[in-house]
């Protein structure tokens, strides 16, 4: 796979999981709080632990399915989804 392939798969990823990450909020946070809230919420998370927005939202929706990625897949982002959103997903 060339690099910029690689890119391309990264950024689909992040996309995906940035969508599910904001519809996870949503729905966590009820019909009062909209897609851009939940985008800033994940956002501001992003900037205040220095993280990647993506692998970010991409651990919120692992989190959220139950999914538990590699050992060393993104863990410093799965701590952070963990600490901020782990008390309201089931």
């Amino acid at each position: 796979m060339t690099i910029e392939a690689h890119r391309d798969t990264r950024a689909t990823r992040h996309l995906s999981a940035l969508d599910a990450a904001i519809q996870i909020l949503t729905t966590a946070r009820g019909s009062s709080y909209s897609a851009d809230q939940a985008f800033d919420e994940l956002l501001d998370s992003s900037m205040r632990h220095q993280v990647d927005v993506g692998d970010l939202a991409e651990a919120l929706a692992d989190l959220a399915d139950g999914i538990r990625p590699e050992a060393d897949d993104h863990r410093r982002a799965r701590d952070v989804a963990a600490r901020e959103w782990g008390a309201f997903l089931p």
